[in-house]
């Protein structure tokens, strides 16, 4: 009777042990499950917190505006509160203007002869003058005297001279407005006289 009793007992213990071994073993995997659980969720919370730190700090970071005066592609100095920094304004560089070389004027050519309308210098007459006569010789009276280097304006001429003599006469005026007579022989072509009254054949 004892061992039947032990039989019985054993037969009817078995399924309490199997359900035991049957829910720890299920038991496990939960437990496993509900901790991947809880650490994916902190693995997308942490990822989220900094994905929200990130976009805080993109929204406080200013944009830096158009100041006039300044082109963009120059930085805008930071400037602390209670130690101003100064700013250094751009460097205008100014274009340098070139100087056109001066220009050479040609210094005109005295003429090659005397003739009406150019003008003679007065030369070789050793400081006497040359006479201004009024008429083509020398038997004619003296009217004045143009002095060395003097300029005198041919009016007309050349003439031959009254007294068959060989002198060549030319009619001119000097620089006093006084018109006669004078001897080809003391006289040189010459350029006109200068704006300021000089002689520019010198």
């Amino acid at each position: 009777m004892a061992d039947w009793q032990n039989q019985q007992t054993r037969r009817t213990r078995r399924p309490r042990r199997l359900e035991e071994v049957t829910s720890t073993e299920i038991g496990f995997p939960v437990a496993w499950v509900l901790i991947g659980a809880l650490s994916g969720l902190i693995i997308i919370g942490l990822v989220g917190l900094g994905v929200i730190n990130i976009i805080r700090k993109q929204s406080i970071t200013p944009t830096p505006s158009t100041i006039p005066g300044i082109s963009p592609s120059q930085p805008i100095a930071n400037t602390t509160p209670g130690n101003p920094t100064p700013t250094i304004p751009p460097v205008v560089t100014l274009e340098s203007t070139a100087t056109p070389p001066p220009t050479l004027t040609p210094t005109p050519a005295p003429p090659e002869a005397l003739e009406p309308g150019v003008y003679g210098k007065v030369i070789n007459t050793e400081g006497a003058g040359l006479s201004i006569r009024a008429g083509p010789g020398t038997n004619n009276a003296r009217l004045g005297v143009a002095t060395d280097n003097s300029l005198v304006l041919i009016l007309d001429g050349p003439k031959a001279d009254e007294n068959l003599q060989e002198f060549v006469w030319w009619f001119v005026r000097n620089e006093d407005g006084l018109e006669g007579w004078v001897v080809q022989d003391f006289l040189e072509p010459s350029l006109p006289p200068t704006s300021d009254g000089g002689d520019t054949n010198q």
